[in-house]
């Protein structure tokens, strides 16, 4: 067997004996759904998107890694909207490895009191998942010699072929949008919401649950809980080009088998075409030592490539500011989206499919055909040049 340090395995001794984590990843926009299943499709758009993450790169150590790809639709005809997504999480050198495949609906309550303009939106994500080792990378105990050094074989027999059965990870969330003034292209956004994952075993038999026991030792993934909220405001416009500025601050909080996990920070953007970010990390310090906290930098950048066509893409770069600072490298990530005006399922209805051109309540929110359904004004620069 190739050699491998005594570090990773016993990490994966670790992870064995305790209740393992969900992949995350730093930079929120362009991949909310991924946090709360109600934020599927609320972009206003038929996207595909993906996003890929390096994390704790080191001498000697091998990058973990994560990354998902996902097909979004927004219906400007329906009360619906929906999601594919695909993703998977490797820790370590082809160590251990997480793959997801799923998709996730969500349904809008539109509600107006007064000027403001209200959605809620009630999200369902219905995702499976399983796990894989690579055992040949791993040195046991009586491959050790005191005089040879690392002899083969092993006596160590491989269960199921280093592979978990199938696990169900579904999730649940709801959302509230609340456009302030309906009357003001100024107007203020507040966007927030709470969600569950792994929320829920439809299946109790031994052949499949909530099971992600790679050695079907009964280990059963713990739930996930998260909650975000935004508020976003237009300190800048010129009416004559349409040229504003926008300012979001964002607080996001997560928790999952006893570890709580905090970010805060803002993103100010030029017309959607141009963003920046800065966010800070926390986390709850284990009894036995400090915690990990560190900043990231997000830039975003997006561009209206043809009529009713619009490509974004997320570049972030994570830097520790204690804990692990001096022995990991830093976090990058990187995401690109492309967006379609229209949508097919609507087109294919013969209802109204076009989502690019829809009214725009102000340069961040549009309204839909459908029953005050609103979106995120992403194509606000296109509609009025």
């Amino acid at each position: 067997m190739p050699k491998t340090t005594f570090s990773i395995l016993c990490c994966l001794f670790f992870l064995s004996a305790t209740h393992a984590q969900d992949a995350f990843f730093t930079h929120f926009y362009n991949n909310e759904s991924s946090y709360n299943p109600a934020l599927v499709g609320y972009r206003g758009a038929f996207s595909f998107s993906t996003k890929y993450k390096s994390q704790w790169a080191a001498a000697g150590i091998p990058a973990y890694q994560s990354g998902v790809a996902s097909l979004e639709e927004s219906l400007p005809c329906s009360i619906f909207d929906y999601g594919l997504t695909a993703a998977f999480d490797q820790e370590g050198q082809g160590i251990l490895q997480t793959y997801e495949f799923g998709g996730k609906l969500a349904g809008v309550v539109p509600l107006d009191i007064g000027k403001s303009q209200h959605n809620f939106r009630i999200g369902l994500g219905l995702n499976w998942s399983f796990k894989t080792i690579d055992y040949n990378k791993l040195i046991f105990s009586d491959q050790l010699d005191p005089k040879y050094g690392n002899i083969d074989p092993t006596g160590f027999i491989i269960p199921n072929d280093g592979r978990s059965l199938w696990f169900f990870t579904p999730s649940v969330g709801v959302t509230h949008r609340i456009l302030l003034n309906t009357k003001n292209k100024r107007s203020p956004t507040i966007h927030y919401g709470a969600a569950i994952h792994n929320a829920y075993s439809m299946f109790k038999s031994s052949e499949t649950g909530q099971e992600e026991s790679i050695l079907n030792t009964g280990t059963r993934i713990p739930s996930r809980y998260t909650f975000f909220g935004t508020i976003e405001f237009i300190p800048y416009w010129e009416s004559k080009s349409n040229f504003f500025i926008s300012l979001r601050p964002l607080v996001l909080y997560q928790q999952q088998g006893g570890l709580s996990y905090w970010e805060a920070g803002a993103r100010i953007s030029a017309n959607r075409l141009i963003a920046f970010g800065i966010y800070a990390h926390f986390n709850e310090a284990p009894p036995e030592d400090q915690n990990t906290n560190w900043l990231t930098f997000n830039l975003e950048l997006g561009e209206v490539v043809s009529k009713n066509n619009r490509i974004d893409l997320g570049l972030a770069y994570s830097t520790n500011f204690s804990g692990l600072r001096n022995q990991f490298g830093p976090t990058l990530e990187v995401s690109i989206a492309y967006h379609f005006g229209k949508s097919p399922s609507c087109a294919l209805m013969g209802q109204d499919s076009d989502l690019a051109t829809s009214t725009p309540e102000c340069p961040t929110s549009a309204r839909s055909p459908w029953r005050r359904k609103m979106y995120e004004g992403i194509w606000y620069r296109t509609i009025n040049r």
